[in-house]
């Protein structure tokens, strides 16, 4: 068998697993019934952030009705909190 009958051979198997395999539905199209929903690959992410934004407020809420001392300290230890979750941000996401 020559090189060139192999190549069309090939050329048939692919053009018949093309055909056999049903085309995806556009990006805005409504779900299919009985199809799973991909979930969001930047859950974790998301729910993170909206963590942090509640501690943010309590903190803020916190920071105005303690006396000045224990204000800067704290305002301390957020920065410092902040900058750890960065850090583990910046490690886990980069490839």
């Amino acid at each position: 068998m020559s090189a060139a009958d192999e190549l069309k051979r090939l050329e048939r198997e692919i053009d018949q697993r093309g055909a056999a395999q049903p085309a995806s539905p556009p990006v805005g199209s409504p779900r299919l019934p009985g199809r799973q929903a991909k979930p969001c690959a930047h859950t974790d992410l998301i729910l993170g952030l909206a963590a942090l934004l509640a501690v943010a407020g309590f903190a803020v809420h916190t920071l105005r009705q303690m006396p000045e001392q224990q204000a800067k300290t704290l305002a301390d230890g957020m920065i410092g909190a902040a900058g750890l979750l960065v850090g583990y941000g910046v490690g886990r996401f980069r490839p």
